[in-house]
């Protein structure tokens, strides 16, 4: 029994050792993850300003899988989006509520295939059916969820304090 043992651990061991290559295959490096962190701030800041086009709005887009979902974890609410309805909604969005808007990168961590992101938002907007702009301050924090692609598959809204 022990020599049977003394056999099968190295065996198990070359064997994880030859298939971790492919593990590593399945998730995004910590570099790449970190650089997606960074597009994904940039894009968000870029389709959220006074001077946002639909460019900014498309290169946003880019950045999600065509079956990404999104997810307001807070109230507990769950999209599985539409990237045409989206569009439609975020150039409709650019034309009737931004006023100014600033996103700034607090911390970023990263894990298997996911960035966690806190972000401080500030700025103002003036919501489609309201008269007075409201002014916003607020820290959120986000995961990104990334498919093998390197796409956003899931995004998750933990919550904002306004």
């Amino acid at each position: 029994m022990r020599n049977l043992l003394i056999l099968v651990l190295p065996v198990c061991f070359f064997s994880l050792f030859l298939s971790a290559p492919s593990f590593a295959l399945d998730h995004l490096s910590e570099a790449e993850l970190k650089q997606k962190g960074l597009e994904f701030v940039a894009a968000k800041n870029a389709r959220q300003r006074l001077d946002s086009s639909v460019e900014d709005i498309e290169y946003y887009l880019s950045l999600l899988s065509e079956s990404f979902i999104d997810e307001y974890v807070h109230y507990k609410v769950t999209f599985s989006a539409d990237k045409t309805k989206l569009r439609a909604r975020l150039i409709e969005k650019m034309k009737l509520q931004s006023l100014e808007n600033q996103v700034q990168l607090q911390q970023m961590m990263v894990g298997p295939n996911l960035v966690v992101l806190k972000l401080l938002e500030k700025g103002k907007i003036k919501p489609a059916g309201q008269s007075q702009a409201l002014d916003i301050d607020r820290l959120s924090v986000i995961s990104l969820e990334f498919n093998q692609n390197g796409l956003i598959s899931h995004i998750r809204r933990h919550g904002e304090s306004l």
